[in-house]
């Protein structure tokens, strides 16, 4: 009866390496980035450094948590997050180069 039981878990998503909640949290997370960036963009045509600095930290802290997603080590399910990840990522690629160059000219 104890082996069957195992059988079952050890089948199903019991030792599965993401839980449903997690993939909900991510798929949140992703679809949060899109409004970040916006306002990113927004503090940046207005110069306001204090939301930039602002924006920056959830921007990475945000791509953090997805990156496994947004650098397209996996593979999500719905084709709309998937899209909305590898938008993700090139938006986040193309901020962290930018910032380096920054970094660099200052």
């Amino acid at each position: 009866m104890a082996d069957k039981h195992l059988t079952e878990n050890l089948k199903g998503n019991y030792f599965s390496s993401e839980r449903k909640d997690m993939t909900f949290l991510k798929s949140i997370t992703l679809v949060a980035l899109l409004p970040i960036w916006a306002g990113y963009a927004f503090a940046l045509y207005n110069g306001d450094s204090n939301n930039l600095s602002n924006y920056s930290l959830l921007i990475l802290a945000f791509s953090a948590m997805n990156f496994n997603a947004i650098c397209g080590v996996e593979k999500i399910e719905n084709k709309v997050l998937n899209l909305v990840a590898k938008l993700d990522g090139v938006l986040f690629f193309i901020w962290v180069f930018v910032t380096i160059i920054q970094l660099l000219i200052k």
